[in-house]
């Protein structure tokens, strides 16, 4: 037997591909890929592709939806050092350059375009159903972070589990996460942060604070009061954590702030919560739950008259367009996320989403188009709690960690004036940022001082703040009056917000607005950035009680429908409190939904 192996850019760096060829029959026996960053969405497609490589022995297998760029690179690499060992293959190793490129979810270069089917117009029963191609105790839509742990907490209790996929991996938007949860009173926090008295109940408090009035407090307390065990259940899968942190400042719920974002090994930062839903699929498997891949839920199935309608399963298509009827004996979880790419929707519910989806801000997976959500309203039942939605500074990160406070700088709106804390939470400040923008139909800026990069927080250094400037992203001026010009402000209004920050700060207060970091004055030169938004998803969902049933627009449970995660609403106000409660509620929410529907607690 011989190797040969080829490279081809991947999303994180040049991956390379190895195959071991049995000369004497012209056969692949073995295929592996080297280089591929750990811990990554592209390792976890690599790792699929190859099973399907391996289990056929050939190169041509299609990539894996959900992780082009490194599985397209990879069965590139693949091709090339097939055809190197004289393997003949069907594909055309000049078709698939794209699959280095993002969006390029093609046939051409091997692959296929995520299962994003149109939803059934037409209602299901149990009456029309024939026969049933599969029967279960528990069928979960969509396997991010809520459905993987619906899946795993209901196959840890004996249930039969099926979990149907759109995309070629698990873990959806979850995966592009920190990883991160919010959770109060555990050994961690306590051994690791200042807060030795913090609780659950101090902890609900302060989302109901955040919550504005829109949030249903039984949803809040089941979740800041099961948190800590859902830490717990993680450990014992393996999850290590490792470190806890705090949110930056909610203005007025400061009274019943702790550090509370517990962190695992590996964790934290953008793309990590891969590690947080391989380890929910693996145990989930483990425990005997199954999974189908590049299948889109296109109808729930009811039974029952009109006095009483029962979900009993679900309509499902995949690559080969034909429909197959799943049997649910327990019920159905829905877990598929709001309504993150779907533009339409977006409009009709979500003004502040809206903005930022039809302008390809939001970086949640394409698959989460609000499927759930569209099914469960077209056999009856209530959405609640839109309007928000998850939006931060992806190129500066202000407002997103307590360990790394604002500048010295202001937020100013197109008057000149400022309008809000700079150092609050980061979807706190893009939705004053947001109705700043819509009252006014011009844009809010950042104004700093040259001075103000010297912190050690400063997103900018002298050389990227210089490049930034050259690029147009951010505009300098010696003076106030010139910057004020430049970036069409009245010049006595930004002179004058500037001037009344900068004497408060000396004194080291901020009577306006009441930020307590990053309060220093700044001088020039003067630089401006534009506030822009990076989108993780939209707030709010099908309306659920405290067991996760779906509820009905009379507020009455819909019979074996449940809805966990972002795909239900009611637990987040009108904006995002913070970093770690996504991930701590969908987790939840998973685990609440799947013991519901077993009769459990």
């Amino acid at each position: 037997m011989s190797q040969y192996s080829a490279e081809e850019k991947g999303f994180h760096g040049v991956i390379k591909a190895v195959i071991d060829v049995d000369e004497n029959k012209g056969k692949i026996k073995q295929i592996w890929a080297e280089n591929v960053t750990p811990n990554t969405v592209g390792a976890a497609g690599i790792q699929n592709w190859l099973e399907k490589a391996n289990k056929e022995n050939s190169v041509e297998v299609d990539a894996i939806s959900g992780a082009s760029i490194s599985t397209g690179a990879l069965r590139k690499a693949a091709i090339k050092a097939a055809n190197e060992a004289g393997i003949k293959t069907k594909a055309n190793v000049d078709a698939v350059s794209g699959a280095s490129q993002p969006n390029s979810h093609t046939k051409e270069n091997g692959i296929p375009e995520l299962a994003n089917y149109p939803l059934l117009k037409e209602t299901v029963t149990d009456y029309d159903v024939d026969e049933y191609d599969g029967e279960y105790d528990l069928i979960v839509v969509g396997s991010g972070g809520a459905g993987l742990a619906a899946a795993a907490t209901a196959a840890e209790n004996h249930a039969s589990v099926m979990v149907i996929e759109k995309q070629g991996i698990a873990g959806g938007t979850t995966n592009y996460s920190g990883g991160v949860i919010q959770a109060a009173g555990t050994k961690l926090q306590k051994e690791t942060t200042k807060y030795q008295n913090d609780s659950p109940e101090n902890h609900e408090q302060e989302y109901l604070k955040a919550g504005e009035g829109r949030v249903y407090q039984d949803l809040v307390h089941d979740f800041t009061q099961n948190s800590p065990k859902n830490i717990e259940w993680l450990a014992n899968m393996g999850i290590k954590w490792t470190n806890v942190y705090g949110h930056t400042e909610i203005p007025y719920a400061k009274n019943h702030f702790a550090d509370r974002i517990h962190v695992y090994e590996n964790g934290g930062a953008s793309g990590n919560g891969i590690i947080l839903t391989q380890h929910l699929l693996k145990y989930a498997l483990k425990q005997g739950a199954e999974i189908t891949y590049n299948t889109a839920v296109v109808g729930l199935i009811t039974a029952g008259d009109g006095t009483e309608r029962k979900v009993v399963g679900v309509v499902t298509e995949g690559r080969d367009h034909q429909l197959k009827y799943l049997k649910a004996r327990r019920g159905v979880i829905l877990a598929t996320a709001s309504i993150d790419q779907n533009v339409a929707l977006a409009k009709d519910l979500s003004p502040q989403h809206y903005e930022d989806v039809k302008a390809h801000h939001c970086w949640s997976v394409l698959t989460d188009q609000g499927d759930g959500i569209v099914m469960g309203m077209a056999i009856g039942a209530a959405v609640t709690g839109f309007g928000g939605t998850i939006d931060f500074d992806a190129r500066t990160g202000n407002g997103t960690d307590d360990r790394v406070p604002t500048i010295p700088s202001i937020f100013v709106n197109g008057n000149g004036l400022r309008f809000v804390n700079e150092d609050a939470t980061y979807a706190y400040e893009f939705r004053a940022i947001f109705n700043q923008e819509k009252q006014l139909d011009k844009p809010t800026y950042q104004i700093f001082g040259a001075d103000s990069i010297n912190e050690k927080t400063s997103p900018w250094n002298p050389e990227s703040l210089e490049s930034d400037v050259k690029s147009g992203l951010v505009v300098k001026a010696d003076s106030l009056e010139e910057l004020a010009n430049k970036i069409n402000v009245p010049e006595a209004n930004l002179v004058n917000s500037v001037n009344t920050w900068n004497k408060n700060a000396a004194n080291g207060a901020d009577p306006e607005y009441n930020r307590t970091n990053g309060v220093r004055p700044f001088s020039g030169p003067y630089y401006a950035y534009r506030n822009t938004p990076g989108n993780l998803g939209a707030l709010g969902g099908l309306k659920i009680n405290k067991k996760c049933n779906v509820l009905d627009v009379y507020n009455q449970p819909i019979t074996g429908l449940y809805a966990a995660g972002l795909n239900a609403g009611g637990w987040l106000g009108s904006y995002y409190p913070g970093s770690g409660t996504a991930i701590g509620g969908i987790v939840h929410q998973g685990r609440r939904a799947a013991k519901s529907v077993l009769g459990l607690e």
